[in-house]
């Protein structure tokens, strides 16, 4: 392929329109027999950005025609991927494990706590327990303020989980009629931090659990 050194004015124009109209550098200059080398120094010289490949087909599919033509070549053709077998090694068969199968299986009490925490009682509860504290960390005293940041979580004293067992609830209903799930004089405010700490949060309950 010899390399042009010279183009004339109107050769440049539809070098440039056949760029601008989708084509790729590469495929312009396979569409006038010339180097690539020589479309981007033309389109350098007229300023002419340069775009990613997705860029240029989405300029593609804005064209009618193209559009058409390439939803008329795919009209009743198979996928290119019929009749080919696909090898997942990396995912691994395993049995059901959903539901009661499950062996961190607890009688549907995380749904029911789920329900419980998303309810309209529980958020009043939440809200009345930190308007109550002034959201100040009742174990280390820590407040928002400028620079420090903390979360805050309304604690169950007599556990939440615990008053859930005891009562024996199994609704929304039992739970919202239950007074010991909203005392307010049994919930504190607690950082984040200080949570984690106590007997009450998840994975440290059932350790404590004798103490209550």
């Amino acid at each position: 392929m010899a390399r042009k050194k010279m183009f004339s004015d109107e050769e440049k124009r539809n070098i440039i329109d056949c760029y601008i109209s989708g084509k790729s550098a590469n495929e312009t200059a396979k569409f006038f027999n010339i180097t690539e080398g020589s479309v981007r120094y033309i389109l350098k010289k007229h300023n002419i950005p340069s775009r990613s490949v997705g860029e240029g087909n989405s300029l593609k599919w804005e064209n009618t025609d193209f559009r058409n033509n390439q939803i008329y070549k795919r009209t009743g053709n198979p996928s290119g991927a019929l009749g080919k077998q696909w090898k997942l090694n990396h995912i691994k068969k395993s049995p059901n494990t959903k539901g009661e199968k499950n062996h961190f299986w607890k009688g549907g009490k995380t749904k029911l706590s789920a329900q419980i925490k998303n309810s309209a009682e529980y958020s009043f509860w939440r809200m009345e327990i930190f308007r109550r504290d002034c959201f100040i960390c009742q174990h280390c005293g820590a407040k928002n303020k400028v620079g420090e940041r903390y979360i805050f979580d309304a604690d169950h004293i007599y556990p939440f989980s615990k008053i859930i067992d005891d009562f024996k609830i199994k609704s929304i209903e039992e739970a919202i009629s239950c007074k010991e799930l909203w005392d307010i004089n049994n919930g504190r405010c607690l950082c984040r931090d200080c949570h984690k700490k106590t007997d009450t949060w998840g994975v440290n309950l059932n350790k404590n659990v004798e103490k209550f």
